[in-house]
């Protein structure tokens, strides 16, 4: 049989918010990576469900404070009995004045554990390790028990996280609108990967849920201007396009392809140009490049180079009335008409004698005709 699953993912039922807290924060100091808190039944199986299809990350702890919103810890232990099966998740109970009929339904799950108020981090952790070894019916040898809070961290301890994998916890976060885990979360894969822009998107979203107005203008500023020193000219745009649809300024990616261009840096200087069209639809794209061309040594060659990037990066409309409108379609050559030639012109006496004739007509006529 395998060996017990460290606990990583905990979720905390208590509708008491300070001994939430509390616990949440004593789960982290042993090693949990995240903890989700609920207030109620309801809310449980909610999480519960959201968890079963994939949505957030699977509990493998759970801890049961003794009151919630809409029910007491026995019947949330009675529903949880019900689906004992399905879940298979160490249980672990606490309370501030624990009765025995407490306890013995608690105890009653068969894969669970008891903790009272108030309790020290090594209590919790020799509590966390009796359920965890409980649920999955490994007898651990009284020998290989850890003796001290050091080495009952230890076995604890999850694999180390990465930016990456912090950010997708805290997009889950985002989704079931915990704004402070997910600030917290973002925050840690900010501290491992300083240059993580993905990170600072999410922690912007994490702010505007939190209606912190300046924070999320300040989180999507940074992560544009990541995103662009890494040549991320597309990530750069997603990250700052929320702010573009309300402020009128500058656009810095319009600022960045100018500079690349100047530089002779085609390539980087077109994906700033495409993406950056979308910071600012009303402005036309072409006007933009045609004006930082005249800057350049060779403006017509600069504006050829930059249709060629932008149609070799895919864009190849786009870069097709570029070309037109900045460069210009090569004039059409029609073949040249040939005069038509009067056959008098080769005979000067008899063409000044056929003009004398017809102006002595034209006399005769008005002389007549008066």
């Amino acid at each position: 049989m395998s060996t017990p699953k460290k606990p990583e993912h905990a979720l905390i039922i208590n509708g008491n918010s300070a001994e939430a807290a509390l616990d949440r924060k004593m789960l982290f100091r042993i090693g949990i990576r995240s903890a989700l808190i609920v207030d109620s039944v309801s809310g449980t199986f909610r999480s519960l469900s959201k968890a079963q299809s994939g949505e957030i990350d699977s509990f493998d702890l759970i801890l049961c404070g003794a009151q919630m919103k809409d029910g007491d810890a026995h019947y949330l232990i009675d529903k949880l009995k019900s689906i004992r099966t399905q879940i298979g998740v160490p249980v672990l109970a606490v309370s501030t004045s624990p009765t025995k009929d407490f306890v013995m339904r608690t105890l009653t799950l068969g894969h669970s554990s008891f903790l009272a108020r108030p309790y020290t981090m090594d209590g919790l952790v020799q509590q966390v390790i009796h359920a965890v070894r409980n649920t999955y019916g490994i007898a651990i040898p009284t020998s290989a028990l850890p003796q001290g809070s050091q080495d009952t961290k230890a076995l604890l301890a999850p694999e180390p996280d990465t930016a990456d994998t912090l950010c997708e916890r805290g997009k889950k976060l985002l989704k079931n609108h915990h704004w402070d885990s997910a600030i917290e979360t973002f925050s840690q894969a900010i501290s491992l990967n300083p240059k993580h822009g993905a990170a600072y998107v999410g922690r912007a979203k994490a702010w505007k849920g939190k209606r912190d107005n300046g924070q999320y203008i300040q989180e999507l500023n940074a992560a544009g201007d990541i995103y662009m020193a890494q040549h991320d000219y597309e990530g750069a745009a997603n990250a700052l396009k929320p702010l573009y649809a309300t402020h009128e300024k500058e656009n810095p990616l319009y600022s960045t392809a100018k500079s690349l261009l100047q530089e002779g840096d085609f390539t980087n200087a077109a994906s700033a140009y495409v993406h950056g069209e979308k910071l600012s639809p009303g402005i036309h794209l072409h006007q933009q490049i045609s004006r930082a061309c005249m800057f350049t040594r060779a403006p017509q060659q600069a504006a050829k180079g930059i249709c060629k990037k932008i149609y070799e990066q895919g864009h190849e409309e786009k870069a097709k009335l570029l070309y037109k409108r900045i460069v210009g379609a090569p004039a059409r050559r029609h073949p040249s008409r040939q005069k038509k030639v009067n056959w008098l012109d080769s005979y000067p006496a008899l063409s000044e004698i056929v003009s004398v004739a017809k102006y002595s007509y034209q006399a005769y006529q008005s002389f007549q005709h008066p």
